[in-house]
């Protein structure tokens, strides 16, 4: 019998610190194969645009911040990825009867049939990477139990927490900065949404409608964001949110002083 001997690589020597590398590598990987098997059955579809399809097959329509928070992604990706729908003709906005600034998004004929035609390959998919996963260190288990405790407390606070008890905490320090750059602003995204979840409430600011967005930092991190209208040249507060662990710091105080300022 020969034996064939592969040799770690720098980043599976890094052990858990890779862990997001090793993941993203993971799915790579699957995202190749399988959108290389979608093209050699005929079908024009990509695995990025999966999740927004299938959600709008069970659901429709729905917002482009409910559909955020379905899928667990960005503002900023969630848009992207129904800019890419909407010029395939799989999906469509419609206006929303009670708010006409707000849009809804539901799957056309087109996208409806395209769902339909996917279903036995999404069969396959599953009888493939229930095969993969189901071994003694079963993956997909444990990216449910890891998002479950990332729900109980997220990486952010679970660093903050260990930097205090390790006396590696600098004194803080509230920095307010107008948000222009689109990493930023995906950040400022999912500020809002954490927050906006935890109230219950779902409310969508897109850029594109005139919507400026500033971001708190605390130390340099990401502590809480605002959101304004400009309306005959006055700024209107649309939202302010501010997470768990920054609150009662006065970062509420320092955003609208900045909004007064600018």
């Amino acid at each position: 019998m020969i034996s064939i001997q592969f040799q770690m690589n720098i980043i599976e020597k890094a052990g858990i610190l890779a862990i997001g590398t090793r993941l993203l590598r993971v799915h790579d990987l699957l995202r190749i194969d399988a959108n290389t098997f979608y093209k050699a059955q005929g079908f024009d579809f990509e695995t990025k645009w999966f999740s927004v399809m299938y959600v709008l097959s069970v659901q429709s329509p729905l917002s482009v911040t409910e559909i955020s928070a379905e899928i667990g992604l960005s503002h900023p990706t969630t848009i992207t990825l129904l800019k890419e729908l909407e010029n395939k003709k799989f999906i469509e906005s419609i206006k929303d009867e009670k708010d006409e600034r707000k849009r809804n998004i539901q799957l056309t004929p087109t996208g409806s049939d395209l769902v339909k035609s996917l279903k036995p390959i999404w069969k396959m998919i599953i009888n493939v990477l229930t095969k993969l996963t189901s071994n003694q260190n079963n993956l997909f288990e444990a990216i449910n139990e890891v998002e479950d405790r990332l729900r109980e407390s997220s990486f952010l606070q679970r660093m903050e927490a260990l930097a205090t008890d390790q006396g590696q905490v600098k004194s803080d320090l509230i920095t307010i900065k107008k948000i222009e750059v689109q990493e930023e602003l995906a950040i400022a995204q999912a500020i809002l949404q954490q927050v906006q979840l935890q109230k219950g409430e779902l409310n969508e600011y897109d850029p594109i409608d005139g919507y400026i967005f500033y971001m708190a930092f605390v130390n340099g991190l990401p502590a809480g964001t605002a959101v304004i209208s400009l309306i005959d040249h006055n700024a209107n507060l649309d939202e302010l949110a501010v997470l768990d662990n920054y609150k009662s710091m006065g970062i509420e105080e320092a955003l609208l002083e900045a909004i007064k300022t600018s």
